[in-house]
């Protein structure tokens, strides 16, 4: 171990430690945009300080600092070479990407020394808060209205944003209650039957919360973790034990898949609705231009479904007619349709991969897969080869983004900033593991 890392001050650590949670807690909550910023700041302040120390950590992970610097020096060229609109390309790119740059910093330097609250406990603690909260309001208008509230949240802007940090934690929840509890070094320091409380307490404002996007999340994050424990534990445990687990996760799938399904009255006409939004060029509906199409019975589509689908191909088009992309900002797809012709008020896609495609191109996209790519590989690497927990929440959060930018921009604010800061945590403390274990 470093000699830095054993003579830190105390005070070093509990400042960390807070400002990660703090971080963590409120990033998601409205309004809390300079805080943040002056958190940041602070951070970068506290690791500065041992410059030489941050050069050897950071050749130690080569591989994901080279993969976002090179994601990120694509992103300010093409901002300075190829935008249509550079100047909303340079804002966006210093609020979003270069912000995203330093929080993926921060969480690289605070985390190397070993801290007496891991990234795992901040992150769960931060869930359970915000769901604490969450639930106490259901709870107050249910006492008062009669009613609890359903496809609505309190703590953040939008169903988006919850649903989406929800779905975070649970990744580390899950993983700690299957696998964390085990070895010198476990994921956390919460017992399984406080993980199995925090589990329910979110799973049941989640629901509450009533984003479908949110519910697919959590149904993969579910079947991914049944195979991951079918396949490492499936023979230490025994096949039956597992067979009756098996069972008893696909019930609770198919429960909130039914659950979801008949609470939402959108799903009836999903695929009718979404047929419509991949045949798009038939109206300006999609655009916002002009009325919804009715479907065959009469009914109005689901305009969500609706939507989605339609600006998934038509940016898909657009990608495809200009694969070096139009300019980096958070309404490029919008900003592309005027480009081309088509006026609308759409803003973005509602799809990650789109606004990114649209925004960098082909080159920004492949350049963000291989930096996830380095951190599910880390992460793949660590869980099989030392069986490092670790490594497998590394896993699924950086499948999970991908997954959620498929049918959300997630990749953009504070969602991207949160999932850079603790991918980087996670990164630096499996780098600690690593080394402890080299040492034994």
């Amino acid at each position: 171990m470093n000699d830095h890392l054993s003579t830190e001050p105390r005070w070093h650590g509990r400042l960390a430690v807070g400002l990660s949670l703090a971080f963590l807690t409120l990033a998601n909550v409205s309004h809390t945009i300079a805080l943040r910023y002056v958190i940041l700041l602070v951070m970068l302040i506290l690791v500065a300080k041992d410059y030489a120390g941050l050069k050897r950590h950071w050749r130690e992970q080569r591989g994901p600092v080279v993969a976002i610097g090179a994601f990120l020096l694509y992103a300010l060229l093409h901002t300075l070479l190829l935008s249509m609109w550079p100047e909303a390309s340079a804002s966006e790119f210093r609020s979003q990407l270069l912000i995203g740059g330093l929080w993926f910093a921060a969480g690289l330097a605070l985390f190397r020394a070993p801290r007496g609250w891991t990234i795992s406990d901040l992150v769960i603690v931060a869930g359970c808060v915000l769901a604490l909260v969450e639930f106490g309001h259901g709870a107050y208008v249910y006492l008062t209205a009669g009613q609890w509230p359903y496809n609505e949240v309190f703590t953040t802007a939008t169903k988006l944003e919850f649903t989406f940090f929800m779905n975070f934690v649970l990744a580390f929840i899950v993983a700690a209650f299957c696998f964390g509890q085990r070895g010198a070094q476990p994921l956390t320091r919460f017992p399984r039957w406080s993980l199995g409380l925090a589990a329910a307490l979110i799973l049941f404002v989640s629901l509450k919360a009533g984003a479908r996007n949110g519910m697919i999340g959590l149904v993969y994050l579910m079947l991914s973790m049944l195979l991951v424990y079918s396949v490492f534990e499936g023979v230490k445990t025994g096949w039956g034990k597992t067979l009756a687990i098996a069972v008893v996760v696909l019930a609770a799938v198919g429960g909130i898949s039914a659950y979801t399904i008949k609470k939402d009255s959108r799903n009836q006409v999903f695929v009718e609705s979404a047929t419509a939004g991949w045949h798009y060029g038939d109206t300006k509906a999609w655009l916002r231009m002009e009325p919804y199409p009715k479907l065959s019975n009469g009914m109005a589509v689901d305009d969500s479904a609706y939507e989605r689908v339609a600006w998934i191909h038509s940016g898909l088009d657009l990608i495809a007619a200009k694969p070096m992309g139009y300019g980096y900002s958070r309404n490029a797809f919008t900003n592309a349709l005027t480009a081309t012709g088509r006026p609308n008020h759409v803003g973005h896609s509602h799809s990650g991969f789109i606004d990114l495609g649209v925004g960098l191109g082909v080159a920004g996209i492949a350049l963000w897969l291989a930096f996830c790519g380095v951190l599910i590989w880390t992460g793949y690497q660590a869980f099989r080869l030392r069986r490092d927990t670790l490594g497998l929440v590394l896993m699924l959060v950086s499948c999970g983004f991908l997954g959620r930018m498929l049918l959300e921009s997630v990749n953009k604010d504070h969602m991207l900033h949160i999932f850079l800061f603790t991918a980087a945590a996670l990164l630096a403390e499996l780098r600690q593991r690593e080394k402890g274990a080299a040492h034994e």
